[in-house]
């Protein structure tokens, strides 16, 4: 008798990045450490991780690894968590990064959530990227008008028909995607092709979504708080939305 293994939802966190944009503050400390009030970034998407049936979650480090491999044996979590070395953090961009979590990952049989390390969002938002029916995933933020240095996504029917910088899209990318089945396979085979230049990983999953159209269903923000944070205004700003974030879940 043969016995199939059971899924499981994995999530990644992408934080080997040495955030040039924000020093000094990170010259000695990884961004995803700056703290939000007494609680660090990284923090509080585990804790909202945590809210969920997610049974184990990867943390991609680079800069400043040691560090952040300190503060993530000192979480207090139930979740196991493991860190990703990405040696090559200052060589290469998150589509390695990506590619060296998605090695610890059974694409026959787990859900993935990825998510950036820079990122603030309402527990709701991960709430309606993990619960909703359709295999794969991303949640868009329909709240702004997207900016040049966005990535932003062309949709049509509802799906992601385009991702990245350079894209003509009119909705921002909000770094939260849920990936499963045969378009996780075949995302991660994109990862694994040779590059001659680092990338973001919106780029192989640009071209992945112009081979296999309607495959990415897009979620909305729809009201719901969120921000990226890559400058010290962001910081600020996100200090800020925090506290309402905060409020949000009492």
């Amino acid at each position: 008798m043969t016995h199939q293994k059971s899924k499981k939802t994995k999530a990644i966190i992408l934080a080997a990045g040495t955030s040039t944009r924000l020093r000094p503050l990170t010259e000695d400390l990884p961004k995803c450490l700056l703290p939000l009030n007494k609680d660090a970034i990284i923090d509080h998407q585990i804790r909202c991780l945590e809210r969920f049936a997610v049974d184990h979650v990867l943390v991609v480090a680079g800069y400043k690894r040691v560090l952040l491999q300190e503060h993530i044996a000192n979480v207090e979590t139930s979740l196991p968590i493991s860190i990703v070395n990405n040696e090559l953090f200052d060589q290469t961009d998150n589509a390695f990064s990506l590619s060296l979590a998605l090695d610890h990952i059974d694409a026959s049989n787990d859900t993935v959530l990825v998510l950036d390390a820079d990122i603030l969002f309402e527990l709701a938002l991960l709430k309606e990227l993990i619960e909703t029916p359709y295999d794969n995933a991303c949640i868009i933020d329909n709240s702004k008008d997207a900016q040049p240095e966005d990535c932003k996504v062309v949709v049509t029917n509802n799906t992601a028909a385009r991702i990245g910088k350079r894209v003509p899209g009119n909705v921002v990318y909000t770094s939260m995607i849920k990936l499963s089945t045969d378009f996780l396979k075949a995302f991660t085979r994109a990862l694994k092709e040779p590059r001659t230049q680092p990338e973001w990983y919106s780029e192989p999953l640009n071209r992945l979504l112009m081979k296999h159209p309607s495959t990415l269903h897009v979620i909305y923000t729809n009201g719901l708080l969120r921000c990226e944070i890559d400058t010290y205004e962001d910081l600020l700003y996100a200090r800020a939305l925090y506290q309402q974030i905060k409020k949000h879940e009492k």
